[in-house]
């Protein structure tokens, strides 16, 4: 999954030939990005799986909102959209620990590490 997540925080947020980002927060009613996720993760501001899904949604929701369809944006929210289900399979199972799970923690900081 990283190497998806690794040439996607560049382009999920909104196209790259803008020039400004206000019509992005014009467009986008309830903004979310990989970094606050990261964010949350670190300071256990979600209580449930479900709430950390619902954010990751968002930003993928977010992205095709705002980006035209087939463009380098969509097209890798599509792509982590696809890998994300695949893992997420595994991370809801009672079986895996809950070590494990947090090893989603450390995906969010390697992708706020990798955006920045």
């Amino acid at each position: 999954m990283m190497d998806v997540l690794r040439i996607v925080p560049f382009a999920v947020i909104y196209y790259p030939g803008l020039t400004s980002t206000d019509r992005y927060y014009d467009e986008i009613k309830h903004p979310m990005d990989f970094g606050t996720m990261s964010s949350k993760l670190n300071l256990g501001d979600y209580q449930y799986m479900e709430q950390f899904q619902k954010d990751f949604e968002l930003v993928l929701s977010n992205c095709r909102t705002f980006n035209p369809p087939t463009t380098y944006p969509t097209l890798c929210a599509d792509t982590m959209e696809k890998q994300f289900k695949k893992e997420w399979v595994r991370a809801m199972e009672k079986k895996i620990p809950w070590v494990e799970k947090r090893s989603l923690q450390s995906l969010m900081a390697q992708l706020n590490k990798e955006n920045m």
